[in-house]
């Protein structure tokens, strides 16, 4: 039998029982059921949240595990590229680009866990408003009241002891070494125990059993306030994004709202991506090394981005487009407030409310001050970003030489020594600070250096009949593959520096032809 045919109360009653994309589908089969149903905003609300849950729409699902903030699929994952996530207000399937940070990974707004009570989704139409009978027994209603706000205070220990791998602080030591505290949150797998065998648990055993009380909990409030998620657009017309005291929110003419972070090979990349393609001289298809002492060999940093509303164009584009950034990693674009300084802009401005509301992107700026304007600037802002790569390369070049000399120094007889010495001595560019920028005949003379030092572990070899040491052989090799990547990075940024500062409109090309809002 036809659903048309039933009588309506027992239509209202089967429709209820809908998911939110079958409700809004029966809803525009014909004109008896747009009228019986007539559906709200608040129900095309509803099934974008549960179309965003779909692979086919929403893309990828995305796993974030608060106890170490582990992604999966991590940033650098291409599969962030296809995600979508609703905004309840404009009623649209968006990329991560559109929202902020909590709105798509904090627990209440995430997107529930496949097959979690959360994901299994019913309609909340109702034909008629329905008040629910008043409970007479007032003292039967306070115990309900006190029952219900005890487990939601259990539930949430008990997820604090999760994301905090059971050594966050609560009353009685850390909850992971407590057997007594797990059990009395209601802690599953440790129920039932004694402490005799709690003792013989390794640790992981244990942060496995906490991972699982984690996704249980997960289960059921993942995605509880989805329906409040907003995309920055709307948020910005509601005016929720600017705050006195949230020095990075930008203001309300130019708000900032942060986003997800991008591995980058140096400071150049993360505001110039791509710009030598405009070049003769190209990036070399590797990054160099960047010298850290608390990352030994690493090669990339994650960085992060940020998202900016021009008030020209209404765009949200990337921070880079607006030509304001600094020169460290861990830079943020935070203003003055009540209680301390801006950060400094790569030119040594204090960022302030009125020097953030004078900024505009790329093409809104070149349309008010021109072509000519906008090369200049991002010249300028190009060349002291080089400067700060320059001197970083040059560092390690020359460090490199001295690492060498030291490493090497212990294992040379005395009859060489000096001659090595006197070479180390005689190389001006090693005896110069960190500012210094190395010059190509710098670069020569360490590279002649180097061959040098092979030259006289060669000759203790062969005359003094002494094996070079394997380490030493090995490290000298590694050293000078080093050398010649930084070397190779140092030709390229002074080729574009040369070019840059000849003629900047490439620059111009590379920034007005790009997206905005990408952001490699």
């Amino acid at each position: 039998m036809s659903l048309e045919l039933l009588p309506t109360e027992l239509q209202c009653y089967i429709i209820r029982l809908l998911d939110p994309i079958s409700f809004i589908s029966i809803s525009q089969v014909n004109t008896h059921f747009r009228r019986l149903i007539n559906p709200k905003q608040k129900h095309f609300a509803e099934r974008l949240l549960a179309l965003e849950l779909v692979p086919e729409y929403g893309g990828p699902y995305l796993f974030f595990r608060s106890r170490d903030t582990s992604l999966r699929p991590d940033w650098t994952d291409p599969a962030w590229e296809k995600m979508r996530w609703a905004c309840t207000n404009c009623l649209r399937l968006l990329s991560h680009k559109h929202f902020n940070n909590h709105s798509i990974l904090r627990l209440r707004y995430r997107k529930p866990l496949p097959g979690s009570p959360a994901a299994r989704m019913v309609t909340t139409w109702e034909q008629t408003r329905h008040i629910p009978h008043r409970n007479t027994n007032t003292e039967q209603a306070e115990l309900d009241a006190k029952d219900s706000l005890w487990e939601a205070q259990k539930q949430r220990f008990r997820y604090f002891i999760c994301v905090t791998s059971g050594k966050g602080h609560l009353s009685g030591g850390f909850p992971i070494n407590n057997l007594d505290l797990l059990q009395y949150y209601g802690m599953e797998g440790f129920k039932g125990i004694n402490h005799d065998q709690f003792d013989k648990m390794t640790q992981q055993d244990r942060i496995n059993l906490i991972d699982q009380n984690a996704l249980a909990v997960e289960g059921e409030n993942c995605g509880k306030k989805r329906w409040l998620r907003k995309c920055n657009e709307c948020r910005f017309q509601q005016d929720e994004i600017w705050q006195l005291f949230d020095e990075t929110g930008g203001t309300r003419r130019l708000p900032i709202v942060p986003s997800r972070q991008v591995v980058f090979g140096s400071r150049v990349d993360r505001y110039f991506p791509g710009f030598s393609e405009y070049l003769n001289h190209k990036r070399p298809l590797f990054n160099a090394p960047l010298g850290l002492f608390h990352r030994k060999g690493a090669r990339e940093q994650h960085w992060s981005m940020w998202m900016v509303r021009c008030p020209g164009c209404t765009r949200w584009q990337e921070l880079r487009e607006f030509r304001f950034g600094g020169t460290h990693h861990h830079w943020k674009p935070a203003r003055r407030g009540p209680n301390r300084e801006g950060d400094i802009t790569w030119d040594e401005k204090e960022i302030t409310e009125p020097l953030l509301n004078t900024y505009q992107c790329n093409s809104c700026f070149a349309k008010t001050h021109g072509r000519q304007e906008l090369g200049k600037v991002l010249g300028d802002w190009l060349l002291c970003l080089i400067g700060y790569e320059l001197r970083n390369l040059s560092w390690q070049l020359s460090s490199g030489l001295h690492d060498l000399q030291t490493l090497t120094g212990q294992h040379l007889p005395w009859k060489y020594s000096n001659e090595w010495s006197r070479s180390m001595q005689n190389t001006p560019c090693l005896q110069q600070d960190f500012n210094y920028i190395l010059k190509y005949n710098d670069t020569t003379l360490l590279k002649f250096r180097r061959e040098k030092c092979r030259y006289i572990w060669e000759r203790i070899q062969i005359k003094d009949d002494k094996r070079v040491p394997e380490d030493i052989d090995a490290l000298y090799d590694d050293l000078g593959r080093i050398f010649d990547e930084c070397e190779e990075h140092w030709k390229w940024l002074q080729g574009c520096k040369r070019e840059i500062e000849e003629q900047p409109e490439p620059l111009v090309e590379w920034a007005l032809s790009r997206d905005g809002a990408l952001f490699t």
